[in-house]
């Protein structure tokens, strides 16, 4: 079970690396019953946290239908759920314009007619977009972007999609990586020109990547609630994604003091003690 340690405010967490969305424990076990295997794994989590060194706060999101998830709480950890929305084996981007909410089928059509779609793997040209939309308040290290993106561009698991309106200047992008699915990793769009139809047109392109490698999409996951209203309107289903956590008692003064000071955060539903 691999783990991240950062330090932050005098606490210790354990949590995943950044830029990282999912990280499940991986086992390979020696028995064929399915009873002895589900037995092994949740002794095997607990003994792994045992392990684990001295933390205030331990965060990790599980796969969707991850094994280890009842070993996590049998080690005394909380289960969240949180979603994301992924596609069925097979299905491809006409099944997904057929199941779209009317709306945004509309505007997807719009912004096919009106917008040019570009595959690329120019980073930098990604990055510059990214840091007109959220300028300083940015939460993404992109040296560390840079070295994932450059790993996994090696191992042919990348892609860029560029949508340009009229031609003009890059009006919204998203990075595509690949495993057994495909994921929507990382969006950026041109603030100035706040083109309604962009990211619902960047969404259909990734669909239609992962319709040609063979793969299912995943739209990887959301915090805002506005996030997950607009991604349902596509059609996918929402996948529960566990969300497991456990804290310290000065971990919990801390979240007390301060979600006095920001209550309106958008994670404190599932920073749970």
């Amino acid at each position: 079970m691999a783990f991240h340690i950062k330090r932050r405010w005098g606490l210790t967490y354990i949590k995943m690396p950044h830029l990282t969305r999912t990280m499940s424990p991986r086992f390979f076990s020696l028995s064929s019953k399915p009873a002895v295997q589900r037995i092994e794994r949740q002794g095997i989590v607990v003994e792994l946290m045992r392990k684990l060194p001295r933390h205030d706060r331990f965060e990790r999101s599980l796969e969707p239908d991850c094994p280890s998830t009842q070993g996590f709480v049998h080690a005394n950890l909380a289960v969240a759920h949180m979603y994301t929305f992924r596609s069925a084996p097979g299905e491809g981007a006409d099944v997904m314009l057929q199941r779209a909410h009317p709306e945004t089928r509309r505007i997807m059509g719009k912004a096919q007619r009106e917008c040019e779609v570009e595959r690329s793997l120019d980073l930098d040209r990604f990055v510059r977009l990214h840091k007109q939309t959220y300028g300083e308040s940015s939460l993404v290290d992109y040296d560390v972007l840079q070295r994932l993106f450059e790993a996994a561009t090696a191992r042919g698991r990348t892609e860029i999609l560029f949508v340009r309106l009229n031609g003009e200047a890059d009006t919204a992008a998203m990075i595509l990586l690949s495993d057994s699915s495909t994921y929507a990793w990382l969006v950026a769009r041109n603030s100035a020109q706040n083109y309604r139809g962009a990211s619902s047109l960047l969404v259909l392109e990734a669909m239609r990547s992962a319709e040609k490698a063979g793969r299912i999409l995943d739209l990887d996951g959301y915090v805002r609630p506005a996030v997950g209203a607009f991604m349902m309107k596509f059609g996918l289903p929402p996948i529960v994604r566990p969300y497991v956590n456990g804290s310290s008692r000065r971990w919990q003064f801390l979240r007390a003091a301060t979600t006095l000071w920001h209550p309106n955060r958008t994670d404190r539903h599932f920073r749970v003690p």
